[in-house]
């Protein structure tokens, strides 16, 4: 196997984004601070949960997606793989960050302080935080294993190179480094199990993280389908920040001559089928349920679609989330314009955000007002920060290039 080599990161990242990412956290966390003391304390766990669930399921889908891309032998995006596989580094902060909702616990679970003798085995407080724990330790530790396996070979010829870090992590994934061919045969050989266990422990796990903290907001209702519907929006909100934060980094780390347009043309027709599914998965839940007359599960329904302010944030999303994605990709050119494309991506995004907004905060804010306001943009500010610095210390010493040998053979 030729020796390839990579891009080194690069030697400096936009000072003024890291300083700016920075303030965000820190107005991320005098927000909630001021929600600990009782400042608007309802809104703040509303909003937190919200962005918690909305981007640790970005984080966690893009690894996933990376993990599909292997398990499919995908040779079409490499760069945009080791973009998604960025967002590793905010997965360990998902445990903490969880933990902290059990601060404000009571306003966001019902069944904390009025149990459900019918649901009370599954539905108490310890065992709920330490099966909730467990799933996003698991998720990490799963991610961070799969990532660590997946980079090491670049790593290793990004160390030949001569690149020097402090990162104790970049330290261990080069650890007993040998050479470049056997680093890839023997993480070829370790993804072969790794790949169909994140995939499975995703699609298992993100389903009860679905039906254990957001479907228990309203504990007399249930759907066996939302878990699935759970995940299939995390999933495709994380391809929709990939394309985001590639494009980005296209743009920023002067890619330009690694990352062709017709990656994104392949990963924009990914990002219109998973629109597509989450639409149909919502539309298949809703279908039942209405002409089913299930009494259990349509006053949920009722409530988004018709009680006041719901029913625009209701039907703005199924139209940004479901339609639009299916009508502007249609275009070939909308997929190969990396400004149209950054546009039409952040839109999708954003529409994401709003499906965990009108799932949760409906179900938890009794009041006629929206919960759209400073504090929100506080907490969301926070979110984007966190996750921000993460991607960054990240691109720091991870190679996001690995170019061809001089026989021309792409790589890996």
């Amino acid at each position: 196997m030729a020796h390839p080599t990579v891009v080194a990161p690069p030697a400096e990242h936009p000072l003024k984004l890291r300083a700016m990412l920075r303030i965000f956290v820190v107005l991320g966390l005098i927000t909630l601070l001021a929600g600990i003391v009782g400042f608007e304390s309802k809104r703040v766990w509303i909003s937190y949960l919200i962005n918690f669930c909305f981007w640790t399921g970005v984080a966690q889908g893009a690894v996933v997606f990376s993990a599909a891309y292997r398990l499919t032998n995908g040779r079409w995006g490499d760069t945009i793989r080791r973009v998604a596989e960025g967002f590793v580094f905010f997965l360990p902060l998902s445990v903490p960050l969880f933990l902290v909702t059990f601060i404000g616990r009571q306003y966001l679970w019902p069944w904390i302080e009025e149990p459900i003798d019918a649901k009370a085995a599954w539905l108490n407080e310890p065992f709920f935080f330490v099966r909730v724990t467990l799933y996003f330790l698991v998720m990490s530790w799963l991610s961070w294993k799969y990532v660590s396996t997946s980079i090491r070979p670049d790593a290793g010829v990004l160390k030949e190179q001569g690149f020097t870090t402090s990162s104790r992590w970049f330290a261990r994934l080069t650890s007993n480094w040998t050479d470049y061919e056997t680093a890839v045969s023997t993480r070829d050989e370790k993804l072969k199990t790794l790949v169909p266990i994140i995939l499975i422990a995703y699609g298992v796990i993100y389903t009860f993280v679905g039906f254990d903290v957001v479907m228990s907001l309203e504990p007399h209702w249930y759907s066996t389908l939302y878990g699935w519907l759970y995940f299939a929006h995390a999933f495709d909100g994380a391809v929709a920040g990939t394309i985001i934060v590639a494009i980005l980094a296209r743009k920023y780390f002067h890619l330009e001559e690694h990352v062709s347009t017709k990656q994104f043309y392949d990963v924009a027709r990914l990002l219109m089928g998973l629109c597509m599914l989450a639409g149909g998965f919502y539309w298949s839940q809703y279908l039942v349920t209405w002409y089913g007359n299930l009494e259990e599960e349509i006053e949920r329904f009722i409530l988004r679609f018709d009680h006041s302010p719901w029913p625009a944030f209701q039907w703005g999303v199924i139209i940004m989330l479901y339609f639009f994605p299916i009508a502007v990709f249609l275009s070939r050119a909308v997929k190969e314009n990396m400004r149209t494309l950054l546009i039409i991506a952040s839109m999708i995004f954003t529409a994401n955000w709003f499906y965990q907004f009108v799932e949760i905060a409906p179900s938890v804010w009794h009041e006629h007002s929206v919960p759209l306001g400073i504090v929100e943009v506080g907490i969301t500010l926070g979110f984007i920060g966190a996750v921000g610095l993460s991607w960054l210390a990240y691109a720091r010493i991870v190679p996001l290039v690995l170019q061809a040998d001089s026989s021309g053979a792409a790589k890996h």
